[in-house]
């Protein structure tokens, strides 16, 4: 039969020890840092309920003007747009009516426009030139 070794907290004499490193944390030293960190937190938790109590307090003395915009009067009846789909087609099709149109843009001045494909027709023919540059 093979004998067993000793283990390390084995002693001269037959006992074993205290069964545990002594180089351990006591457990009363993990109990009593966990109590003072709930203590803690607890404290801080009612300090900061009583400052946001005294703060509040303090703002609602305080005589603040009215920001201008509060004063603004909303506009009369609700201005909702009731179809979507139907405006957007509207407008699509009046930008393709100023797109695709000959118009006057400023009639005083002599300035007009014309429709893109005209104009892209002409600048084709003409050549590119960029603005305030003189042909050579």
């Amino acid at each position: 039969m093979s004998e067993r070794k000793p283990s390390a907290g084995y002693q001269a004499g037959g006992s074993t020890g205290a069964g545990h490193e002594s180089s351990d944390l006591a457990p009363r030293t993990i109990a009593l840092f966990g109590l003072g960190l709930a203590v803690v937190v607890v404290a801080s938790l009612i300090l900061t309920a009583w400052l946001f109590d005294i703060f509040a307090a303090r703002r609602a003395t305080e005589d603040v003007p009215a920001s201008p915009l509060a004063r603004v009067e909303p506009p009369a009846g609700p201005l909702l747009q009731v179809d979507a789909p139907s405006d957007l087609a509207r407008l699509r099709a009046e930008e393709e009516a100023t797109l695709s149109t000959y118009g006057w843009v400023d009639r005083g001045k002599g300035i007009v426009r014309i429709p893109i494909q005209q104009a892209m027709r002409r600048l084709v023919e003409q050549g590119a030139k960029a603005p305030g540059r003189r042909a050579q």
